[in-house]
């Protein structure tokens, strides 16, 4: 039921995640030079450190980060595959596909986005797609030799419904966007939060964070890495009660918000709540 948020998750840690392989997820392997039919793709570093991809010795594009992926087959044309972007931890890299077009080569991408993408090579094209998480919907974007790069669309996130609260020891050093993901915590948080708050929790729980189950169930947090102690969230699941609760606070916010009400709290988790904001402040 997990996925890996450390590797998925839009806006964190990028260049990590495509240099050495997400936290545990995934090997990405690159390649500095691709064969093209009788051409040559590569990708070589500029004077000020920046990367170029070259394709027989003619610069396509130059970006702060820029992996190839290899050689791909799509509708009987060989096309080459990579990720391009500005490095560093704001953004992902995203899709690039390189082709030829009567004998010249082209480049289509990098995709205008900031999330992790998978690549699935389908008869006659290419599906370059994301995740579907809380407060998060997926994109969806392909690659055909006659149009290049399209946007597909979004798919908004769907509990797993067979999911019960008898899964809850799955949650064990869970990302707490996965806690949330899960069918019964999603439901009762969503359908209780406005749709403002429930957004605004949502993004921010989806950000540099860790969990784990203690005693009395799941504690998971995360924050706004760069305004960590202004921006944060948390998320409790107790397991006797079978209740969720949030916490958050914006950067703009002058006092943290809850869901529910905190007069319904289980008292562990009001005591590590209390806890948790008498060491924030």
């Amino acid at each position: 039921m997990m996925t890996n948020r450390a590797a998925q998750t839009a806006g964190f840690l990028a260049a990590a995640l495509w240099l050495a392989g997400p936290v545990a997820a995934q090997e990405t392997v690159t390649q500095d030079a691709v064969a093209l039919g009788p051409h040559q793709v590569t990708v070589t570093e500029s004077a000020d450190y920046n990367r170029l991809l070259s394709v027989d010795g003619q610069v396509l594009h130059e970006d702060g980060l820029i992996l190839l992926d290899g050689a791909v087959e799509v509708a009987g044309e060989t096309v080459v595959t990579g990720i391009a972007g500005a490095g560093g931890n704001a953004c992902n890299a995203t899709p690039i596909v390189v082709s030829l077009r009567d004998g010249a080569p082209r480049l289509d991408g990098p995709v205008d986005s900031c999330s992790w993408f998978e690549r699935r090579v389908e008869p006659g094209r290419i599906v370059f797609y994301t995740e579907a998480l809380p407060g998060m919907d997926a994109e969806i974007w392909h690659w055909t030799p006659a149009d290049g790069l399209v946007a597909e669309g979004t798919v908004a996130f769907t509990p797993d419904a067979a999911e019960g609260w008898e899964g809850l020891a799955g949650l064990k050093d869970a990302h707490p966007l996965d806690a949330l993901a899960f069918a019964p915590v999603y439901e009762q948080l969503k359908s209780g939060m406005s749709a403002e708050d429930w957004a605004i929790y949502s993004e921010i729980l989806g950000q540099l964070g860790s969990g784990e189950l203690l005693p009395g169930g799941y504690r998971g947090q995360a924050c706004n890495k760069y305004i960590c102690e202004d921006e944060w969230a948390m998320l409790w699941i107790d397991s006797a009660s079978r209740t969720a609760v949030a916490l958050w606070k914006r950067e703009s916010d002058e006092e943290p918000k809850s869901f529910p009400d905190r007069a319904t709290w289980p008292e562990w988790i009001g005591l590590d709540a209390s806890e948790a904001l008498n060491g924030a402040g």
